[in-house]
C-alpha cells in the first residue's frame, strides 16, 4: 500500500471515529427511541443514503432485543418516479424539470426514463428552443421553457407514459415482496432535503391497498412537497420551518457522498426466477473500499459503546441530551464549512452527483479557479441572478458540491478566510430566500 493510500485511511479513520460516527449513532438512536413510543413496527431504510444508518440501527435492535424490525429498501427517486409518471403528467413534468447542480437538455431527457435513442431528438429539440447548447447547463429560470416544450410535445408525452406503464409493475411487486404492503405501522428513513420519496411510497402503499400514510424520518429536511402532510415528516437535525443557521453550517451533498452504500443506485426492477430484484448501476472500486473503512469503523464505534455503556437506554441518554447534541453538531459543522487541507482532499474526491441520474464523471469538491471561487461570492451570485432575469444575459457560473472543500484545495492561502466568509453570506441569503417561498407557498396551498 502507497503512502498516499496510508495517509488517506489515516484521515477517514480519524475523521470517521470524532465526526462521523456520533453523527450517524445520535440520529439512530432518536429513530429507533421514537419508533418505540409510537408503536412503530418495521422501519425501512432507504438506500443508499441510509445504508450506514440500517446497520447500525439493526445492530442496536440485535443486542438490546428491541421490538422492531428493520429492513433495507432498493429505492430511489429515479426507480420510483418513472413507474408513476403516467398517473400524474403534471407531477412527472415537475420532477422531469427540476432544477440542480448542472442541468444540461441531456440530463433533463434522461430524468424521464427514456433511452438515450428515444430522448436524443428532445434533447435536441431543447437545446435549439433555448438557442444553447445539448451539453449547455440551462439556466434554472429557464426550466419552465423546457416544461413547456416537453408538455406540447405529443410524441413525448407518449413515450413517457408508455415507458411509465412497463415499469410499473415491477415496481410495485418488489415492494409488496419486501412487505411493504402490510397493513402495520411503518415508517421510512432517510437522509431527507425535500422528502419526496415519501411521497412516491405512499402512491405505492394505496397501490397496495393500505391508506394509511407512511411516517417518515430524516436527518433534515428544507422542505417537503406541496401535498404533503407536515405531521407524517419528522426531522431531526433541521425542517423546513426551523434551523436556518443550521443549514447554512450543513452541505448535505458532503452528507449524502459520505453516508452512502458500496453498490450503486437502484435504476429500475426486473424479475429474477421466482422474485422481483433490484437492477443497479455500477459503482468503483474505490468506492467500494472507502465505504468498507468507513462501515468497519462504524462497527468498532458501536461494539465500544457496548462494552462501555450496558443497556439502550444509557447509550440513549449519553447522546441525545442538549450539551452531547450540541457538541456534535459543532464537530460536524466544523468539518463541513472549514475543512482542513486534508479533510478536503480526501473527502473532497469522492464521487458525486446531484442528479436523479447517478453520473460518474464529477467529484465533490470540484477544481474551480480563482474566478469561478470569487462569482460564487454573496453579491456575485445576486448580481448575475438579477442580470439575467432582468436582461436576459446568461451567465453560468461554475458550482462545486462542497464550495469549502473546492475553496482549500484550489484558492490562494491569502483568499481563503474571505472566500468562505463571502460563500457563507450568500448560503444566508439563499437559505432564507428558500425557506420563505417555501412557507408563502405552504400557506397559499393551504388556502385553496
Amino acid at each position: 500500500m502507497d503512502r498516499e493510500k496510508i495517509e488517506d485511511k489515516d484521515v477517514v479513520f480519524q475523521t470517521g471515529n470524532d465526526v462521523l460516527a456520533p453523527v450517524l449513532n445520535s440520529f439512530v438512536l432518536h429513530v429507533l427511541t421514537e419508533a418505540k413510543n409510537k408503536g412503530i413496527k418495521t422501519l425501512f431504510f432507504l438506500a443508499r443514503d441510509a445504508y450506514f444508518d440500517y446497520l447500525v440501527a439493526e445492530k442496536y435492535v440485535r443486542e438490546f432485543n428491541l421490538d422492531i424490525k428493520c429492513k433495507y429498501l432498493y429505492v430511489s427517486r429515479l426507480s420510483l418516479r418513472i413507474p408513476l409518471y403516467h398517473l400524474d403528467l403534471n407531477q412527472a413534468l415537475s420532477y422531469i424539470t427540476l432544477g440542480g447542480v448542472d442541468v444540461t437538455p441531456a440530463k433533463v431527457l434522461n430524468r424521464s426514463g427514456l433511452t438515450p435513442e428515444q430522448g436524443e431528438k428532445f434533447a435536441k429539440k431543447i437545446a435549439d428552443c433555448l438557442q444553447i447548447k445539448e451539453e449547455d447547463q440551462i439556466p434554472r429560470h429557464r426550466l419552465g421553457e423546457v416544461r413547456s416544450i416537453l408538455e406540447s410535445d405529443e410524441e413525448f408525452i407518449k413515450i413517457l407514459t408508455e415507458n411509465s406503464k412497463n415499469e410499473f409493475g415491477y415496481a410495485l411487486d418488489y415492494l409488496k415482496e419486501c412487505g411493504f404492503g402490510d397493513k402495520e405501522k411503518v415508517a421510512i428513513v432517510d437522509s431527507g432535503w425535500v422528502g419526496s420519496i415519501q411521497l412516491s411510497l405512499n402512491q405505492f402503499r394505496k397501490c397496495l391497498g393500505v391508506e394509511e400514510p407512511l411516517e417518515g424520518y430524516y436527518y433534515g429536511l428544507y422542505e417537503i412537497p406541496a401535498k404533503a402532510k407536515e405531521q407524517y415528516y419528522h426531522s431531526f437535525l433541521f425542517g423546513p420551518r426551523s434551523g436556518l443557521r443550521k443549514k447554512v453550517d450543513f452541505n448535505n451533498c458532503l452528507y449524502e457522498c459520505i453516508f452512502s452504500a458500496p453498490h450503486g443506485m437502484t435504476l429500475r426492477y426486473k424479475r429474477e426466477s421466482d422474485r422481483t430484484v433490484p437492477v443497479l448501476s455500477d459503482v468503483s472500486t474505490k468506492q467500494i473500499d472507502y465505504l468498507n473503512q468507513l462501515e468497519s469503523i462504524f462497527s468498532t464505534y458501536q461494539s465500544e459503546l457496548f462494552a462501555k455503556l450496558g443497556s439502550f437506554e444509557e447509550i440513549c441518554k449519553s447522546f441525545n441530551n442538549p450539551a452531547t447534541q450540541e457538541n456534535i453538531e459543532k464537530t460536524l459543522f466544523r468539518f463541513m464549512s472549514y475543512p482542513s487541507n486534508e479533510e478536503a482532499e480526501v473527502f473532497g474526491k469522492l464521487h458525486f452527483s446531484d442528479d436523479v441520474i447517478d453520473y460518474d464523471n464529477a467529484v465533490l469538491a470540484a477544481k474551480l479557479t480563482e474566478h469561478d471561487l470569487h462569482d460564487n461570492h454573496f453579491l456575485m451570485r445576486v448580481y448575475y441572478e438579477l442580470r439575467e432575469k432582468i436582461f436576459g444575459h446568461r451567465y453560468v457560473v461554475n458550482i462545486s458540491g462542497w464550495y469549502e472543500g473546492s475553496v482549500m484545495l484550489y484558492s490562494k492561502p491569502s483568499k481563503i478566510r474571505r472566500h468562505l466568509t463571502e460563500y457563507r453570506h450568500y448560503k444566508y441569503y439563499l437559505q432564507y430566500s428558500k425557506r420563505k417561498r417555501w412557507i408563502r407557498e405552504r400557506e397559499r396551498n393551504d388556502k385553496t
